[in-house]
């Protein structure tokens, strides 16, 4: 598993880090660490040109190290897959624009990168996780600015809205203590069906896992469709609630129940919910919503 984190300088980068850790500890995912320059801002662009001098004053690199020491505290230190030995780090320009903060010594079991680029955020952490094939991209946002990132109010819902892989808005409003999860019962993945299981035994929440049917008639062949779901669950200790819900009544149930602690939507390739919840209404649960939102592809 590879998972892309994409962070700035502010705290909620820091509570998405940490959820990253608690993810990391679980499935020794290779882990990779992104921050973005903007690509108009010439003294940021010269002091990583510049580095390793120009590291000890830059901003954002600063905080690209404290994220790691955030990241690498999760773990026991005898026990962390992530550290290795070795001389001391060294910020490389591994082509135009990209730079990797690369150790001397490779002895590390599993991979944590730290990456730097230059340009506009949005589109800079989307060719990130295409390029490296990420399986899930995690940024935190400021809910209470509206989502709002550093460089742009709009990129926590840009990533989410056009990423190739899956992609968790981490907000740090409320503690998960209950998932609900809207999926399309015909077409979820086997990946996805596994992220929800980590997150649920990561914060110990109850799932509620909702069933959709375009019409009363059809919520009977959902349900016996919903069996497999809940047999996958049963075998891994968990017991989820089933609720069914008309897909026209789609949006009120998840603006009500988007105060729970972790709204997850099934929005892979043609899922009935890139028809039942468009950009429009995605955007508007990025944006409005305390809870955090897992897009799963």
């Amino acid at each position: 598993m590879k998972i892309l984190v994409a962070v700035d300088q502010n705290p909620y980068s820091a509570h998405a880090v940490l959820e990253v850790a608690k993810l990391a500890a679980n499935t020794w995912a290779n882990v990779s660490l992104l921050g973005v320059l903007s690509k108009t801002d010439t003294k940021e662009r010269s002091a990583v040109a510049e580095a390793p001098s120009g590291l000890a004053d830059n901003p954002l690199i600063k905080a690209l190290f404290v994220h790691r020491g955030t990241f690498l505290s999760y773990f026991k230190q005898k026990e962390c897959p992530y550290t290795s030995k070795g001389g001391p780090d060294e910020l490389a320009e591994i082509r135009k624009g990209v730079y990797q903060l690369v150790h001397a010594s490779k002895s590390a079991k599993k991979k944590l990168n730290i990456r730097v680029r230059t340009g506009n955020p949005g589109r800079e952490i989307l060719s990130e996780a295409k390029e490296e094939e990420s399986d899930l991209i995690v940024l935190g946002c400021d809910h209470m600015k509206g989502c709002g990132w550093e460089s742009g109010a709009t990129v926590p819902r840009k990533v989410a809205n056009d990423a190739p892989c899956s992609v968790l808005i981490a907000k740090a409003a409320k503690d998960v203590k209950r998932i609900v999860c809207c999926l399309d019962h015909d077409r979820v993945s086997q990946a996805s069906l596994e992220m929800i299981n980590q997150m649920v035994s990561l914060h110990g929440a109850q799932l509620t896992i909702v069933g959709l049917a375009e019409n009363q008639g059809l919520k009977a062949e959902v349900e016996r469709k919903l069996d497999n779901i809940l047999r996958y669950y049963h075998e891994r200790g968990i017991d989820p609630w089933i609720e069914m819900v008309d897909i026209a009544f789609l949006d009120s149930f998840v603006a009500r129940d988007a105060r729970w602690g972790l709204m997850a939507l099934w929005m892979g390739k043609q899922s009935i919910l890139e028809k039942a919840f468009p950009k429009s209404k995605l955007d508007k649960l990025i944006k409005r919503s305390d809870a955090s939102v897992l897009i799963l592809r």
